[in-house]
């Protein structure tokens, strides 16, 4: 999350930190510039025990004691875990977090805290913007509106909210200074970060209406390094705000991404991973194998695979590596651009834990799934044909996984 803008570079060394003078390039209150990506493993036990992991020193320290929760997910930097019975989402930032300048990144470290408490009505959705944050409850049909720059200073902070039908399935997507989000009938809206409908009668907002029209049945969404993609029956939309606008508040110009033949409902993506800052991304294709968009190419690709999958990601790297959990347990190693199975680690995840879910997350040189049945999460080397390079071991079973810093 992009927390302040940046000033001429060369103005301050990598290594400043809060108390430096001069205050330059890159700065953000109260946190410490570091030349490497501090990166961490948030994890937590299904009695809401959050731990972080230091990925460097290997350090681990307790950030909370919940109660009960069903889910963490994570942004990079902060952290959501959901109560059980659904209903309460508390926020924590994990004190790590990588700003991406597309030409250089920065990268910081903080204290560690819990931010707060959000109420609602059922499970939630959370997705994370450079500028909002928006948190759907599932039994209510409500959104509510966070700014993210608050967040980072340990404050909650709600700059609107989005009134939708109780209890019908929807998405909300914050992009820029907008939100994209689905009304009672399942069609996609443009709000501002108030909640409010932007003026259908523009026409910026009208050339917007037309493109969303044409997308159906949206699920799943995901931020790359060159626009925001939402899925659609059809395909995908790509929203992208034009930053050199002279505009205060751009609005997105969306564009439809179709899938290269017809695509049956239960092989469609729904549900898109990558690693962060990247252009292409991952997605299940049914059992047939996976997805992959790239963003810049506007372009589809099917990757065949001999198991069906449970989980995808890609990684966009140099060698295009795809790393996905195949529904026997089986870690597999792909080539994005012929599919070929570079690598395997078999039987990794049991039948249980298959079962009840687990997280798969990958930085540019590592791959991280948590085991709840052994309370261990591996590290796997993806550019060495899958080698487990580490395996830490918890006390409880880590249920939940989420890496920050990146």
């Amino acid at each position: 999350m992009t927390l302040s803008a940046c000033a001429p570079q060369g103005s301050a060394s990598p290594t400043a930190t809060a108390s430096d003078e001069p205050r330059g390039h890159g700065y953000v209150e109260g946190a410490s510039e570091l030349p490497e990506p501090q990166l961490h493993l948030a994890t937590a036990d299904v009695d809401g025990t959050v731990e972080l992991t230091d990925l460097l020193s290997e350090e681990r320290t307790t950030l909370a004691e919940l109660g009960p929760i069903s889910a963490l997910t994570g942004d990079g930097r902060f952290v959501a875990a959901q109560s059980e019975p659904a209903g309460t989402v508390t926020i924590i930032d994990t004190g790590v977090w990588t700003v991406d300048h597309e030409d250089h990144q920065h990268y910081y470290r903080a204290e560690a805290r819990v931010v707060g408490e959000i109420e609602g009505d059922g499970p939630a959705t959370i997705t994370a913007g450079s500028t909002t944050t928006a948190v759907r409850f599932a039994d209510s049909g409500e959104t509510l509106l966070l700014d993210t720059a608050a967040l980072g200073t340990g404050e909650i902070t709600q700059s609107g909210r989005i009134r939708t039908s109780p209890g019908a399935p929807g998405l909300t997507v914050p992009i820029g200074e907008t939100v994209l989000a689905t009304d009672g009938s399942g069609r996609l809206h443009l709000h501002g970060v108030d909640g409010d409908l932007l003026d259908p009668s523009s026409a910026s907002a009208t050339a917007a209406d037309a493109v969303l029209a044409g997308c159906t049945d949206p699920a799943g969404s995901i931020t790359t390094n060159v626009g925001v993609v939402i899925g659609c029956a059809e395909g995908a939309l790509l929203a992208v705000v034009d930053r050199s606008s002279s505009d205060a508040d751009p609005v997105p110009t969306f564009e439809a991404i179709p899938y290269p033949q017809a695509v049956a409902a239960a092989d469609r993506a729904t549900s898109f991973h990558a690693r962060p800052g990247r252009p292409t991304v991952a997605a299940v294709a049914g059992t047939s194998g996976a997805w992959l968009l790239d963003t810049r190419e506007r372009s589809w690709a099917l990757l065949p695979t001999p198991v069906p999958l449970q989980l995808v990601t890609a990684v966009d790297d140099r060698d295009q590596h795809v790393v996905g959990l195949t529904t026997t347990g089986d870690l597999l190693v792909l080539d994005g651009a012929t599919g070929a199975v570079t690598g395997t680690a078999a039987a990794l995840v049991g039948a249980a834990d298959l079962a009840t879910g687990v997280q798969l997350e990958v930085d540019q040189n590592r791959a991280y799934l948590n085991t709840p049945g052994t309370r261990t999460v591996s590290e796997i080397d993806y550019g060495d044909a899958a080698r487990i390079a580490r395996t830490f071991t918890f006390d409880t079973a880590p249920a939940f996984l989420a890496e920050t810093g990146r």
